[in-house]
Parts: C-alpha cells; sequence; structure tokens
C-alpha cells in the first residue's frame, strides 16, 4: 500500500478521489456591537485573533462588550477604541440584522 491509499470497509480509495473539501467559514466585521447579545463570536485585536466567546451583553452606543466566561477563560468587557474587532459567522450576521431592524 503506498502513503495515497485510505481503507475503507469496503476497499481502498485514493485520498485524492474524496469529494468533501472543507470550506473557510466566511466571517464578516460587525460594528454595531448593541446587535450581538447571545451571538457567538470572534475576537481580534489588531487584526490577530484572540478567543471564540458568547456575547453576555452590549452598550447601546457599540463601544463595548461583555464576554461570557467560557472554559478557563473569564468574563471580560472589551473596548472598541483599545483596537478590539468583532467577527461573526455569515448565518448568524443575517440572523442578529433581522431581529434588530
Amino acid at each position: 500500500m503506498n502513503a495515497l491509499t485510505a481503507h475503507a470497509t469496503t476497499g481502498s480509495f485514493p485520498i485524492e478521489h474524496r469529494t468533501f473539501t472543507p470550506q473557510p467559514v466566511q466571517a464578516i466585521r460587525v460594528d454595531d456591537w448593541f446587535r450581538l447579545p447571545t451571538a457567538t463570536v470572534e475576537i481580534r485585536r489588531n487584526g490577530t485573533y484572540v478567543r471564540t466567546a458568547r456575547v453576555e451583553e452590549a452598550t447601546p452606543d457599540s463601544r463595548m462588550l461583555w464576554l461570557s466566561p467560557e472554559g478557563v477563560d473569564s468574563r471580560i468587557l472589551i473596548d472598541k477604541l483599545d483596537g478590539y474587532e468583532v467577527w461573526i459567522d455569515r448565518e448568524q450576521h443575517y440572523y442578529y440584522i433581522q431581529q434588530h431592524r
């Protein structure tokens, strides 16, 4: 058997013939943070990934967010003025935009 062959229960098939190709999640940057309580978001600071978290609360002016504690990450308050950005996947984005029209 060579390195390009994988075993399945019905036989072997070449790895390069698999049909599933994972697609990257397309995230959208959200500046209206007040729309996001309960959303699961990705936090970036100056373009660098910080963490993924659920939004607990947001200020009405969309300047600050409280992120819920999860696992080893504690509850935290983030501020746009500190360079934080919030990104959300497309499906959630459409849902939260529709909820706050």
